[in-house]
């Protein structure tokens, strides 16, 4: 009985979901370019993730073989002739002893390494990965690690302890990408997650969260093709060209490619914006002449309503930019030469656990909250939000945290995101919870109401080419409300009791009982 009526429930949301889908031209249309999008999108950062991560495997194997500590990283900074590369074994600011030593300046490494015939790099059948072997060059008398050879085929270059001790930035600027390449993929499904939850829920908020969103994508689609050629050239100027410690091209290839697949995701990108920005305007035109459509609710309700809705956008994306932003400083701290420089590992790590753990709880607190007026639980909610937003403040008094922030500009970008996101969280939910109790929730739950006894909004089609002209679709079958006769109280007059005409009054089953209606939660 459980399992069939699991079923049921199942196959209505499946039809209510095809229902929305289908209205018209342009929902479909809508949810087609979202499916089809998202797709492209993450089939084009998987080849660049899989392009990082293997002239990644490269670098990591010569600077492994080469003996480079763990714990040391690279601090760049200069402009073109006059670079300056420096080794670290800790957080170059704030601290007593200067961590670094100087491993390229152009004024003084540049055309002081004349290696010949070594910069066309080293090609392979198998592109890096099992076709090149790395060895360690070591002094006949200490015995200590001098350089590494690369043999490919019958070709073999040798490199210098300097030229080691360079790639370690590139290697650091691969395993950035790869961290990035990853995330692009899960936020392009994320955003078709949430492109179904605007289609399903007629919300405005959530298609303009999407569109901005997808415009801060295109953005940031058009910095990382610069930010390629800016990468190239540096490294042209430090490992690449004759006359630098290396004098020898890594990844001869690695560059091309990149852009190959950077300039078409550009388009891709500009391309999709310019259609979503055609379809969420038309959809937002008639979201706005919709809101409502069952029960008929007055302007105050549709403008609080769409505060609620703007709630839940924020909450839905900051479901995700929070954890993606977590996710990345994580990966830092434990997969990086911070591991071996952070003093207070663990209390980052229980932030993270804490935040992690706390998040799905208070999305769906906020989300209950308002939906339903509960003003004790929308103060837990706030109280919630504020200790997320307090614990990701303070950490930037950690120098470990705010150097990763400054020297990585991806972690960065999620990090504001996430805070902003957490922000307009809590000035939309106190708007909210000043509009309890002027009729919001009654209007939810009566809409419910109607939506469970086959008078759901999705009934309706309007297309847009006819300005607003609705189409009903009736239903199969249509169920003849139930008729109840209730008398009104007696009316008293000089003493003398008067029963007015008892009065028809038409209830279908599910209105007779409001406080019983199912809710659906839209995440």
């Amino acid at each position: 009985m459980v399992h069939s009526h699991y079923v049921q429930s199942v196959k209505t949301r499946l039809s209510s979901a095809y229902a929305r889908i289908t209205l018209n031209r342009v929902t479909t249309a809508f949810f087609i370019f979202s499916f089809v999008h998202c797709f492209a999108q993450g089939i084009i950062q998987s080849f660049l993730f899989s392009i990082d991560a293997e002239y990644n495997f490269l670098l990591s194997s010569i600077t492994r073989v080469a003996g480079i500590p763990t714990s040391n990283m690279t601090y760049f900074e200069g402009v073109s002739g006059n670079l300056h590369l420096r080794m670290c074994d800790d957080i170059p600011h704030g601290q007593r002893r200067y961590p670094c030593i100087d491993i390229f300046r152009s004024e003084v490494d540049v055309n002081n390494f004349l290696v010949s015939n070594t910069r066309q790099g080293i090609q392979s059948s198998n592109r890096f990965e099992g076709g090149v072997v790395v060895s360690a060059v070591r002094d006949s008398t200490s015995k200590n690690i001098t350089g590494v050879t690369l043999t490919s085929e019958s070709k073999t270059v040798s490199l210098s302890r300097q030229c080691t001790q360079t790639l370690v930035y590139p290697q650091q600027i691969t395993r950035n990408s790869m961290r990035e390449d990853l995330t692009f993929v899960l936020l392009q499904f994320w955003l078709f997650a949430i492109s179904v939850i605007a289609i399903m829920y007629d919300s405005v908020p959530h298609t303009l969260a999407v569109l901005m969103t997808r415009g801060l994508i295109t953005a940031w689609s058009a910095f990382a093709v610069w930010r390629t050629k800016f990468i190239e050239s540096k490294l042209q100027e430090m490992i690449f060209q004759n006359g630098t410690p290396c004098s020898f091209d890594p990844f001869p290839a690695y560059f091309n490619l990149r852009v190959s697949y950077e300039i078409p995701d550009l388009i891709l990108n500009v391309t999709a914006l310019l259609i979503a920005c055609y379809l969420s305007l038309t959809l937002l035109r008639d979201y706005n002449a919709q809101s409502f459509k069952c029960v008929g609710a007055p302007e105050h309700i549709n403008r609080i309503n769409k505060f609620f809705m703007a709630v839940l956008a924020c909450l839905q994306l900051e479901a995700f930019v929070l954890v993606a932003a977590m996710g990345l400083w994580i990966d830092v701290l434990i997969n990086t030469a911070i591991a071996k420089i952070s003093a207070h590992t663990a209390l980052y790590k229980a932030l993270f656990i804490v935040t992690a753990i706390l998040l799905l709880p208070w999305i769906t607190m906020g989300w209950y909250a308002i939906r339903r007026e509960m003003r004790v639980l929308m103060v837990v909610f706030l109280g919630i939000a504020f200790v997320i937003l307090s614990g990701w403040s303070i950490m930037f008094y950690s120098i470990v945290y705010r150097w990763s922030f400054m020297e990585w500009p991806y972690l960065g970008c999620f990090t504001v995101a996430s805070l902003v996101l957490i922000i307009a969280s809590v000035v939309l939910g106190v708007i909210c919870r000043l509009n309890f109790g002027k009729g919001l929730a009654q209007y939810l739950q009566a809409e419910a109401a109607l939506a469970s006894s086959n008078f759901a909004p999705e009934v309706f089609s309007h297309d847009e080419e006819k300005d607003m002209d609705l189409d009903l679709k009736v239903p199969a079958t249509f169920e003849q409300p139930e008729v109840f006769y209730v008398a009104p109280p007696t009316v008293t007059r000089g003493g003398a009791s008067e029963h007015s005409h008892p009065r028809a009054v038409h209830l279908s089953p599910s209105q007779s009982s409001l406080s019983n209606v199912p809710y659906n939660i839209p995440f």
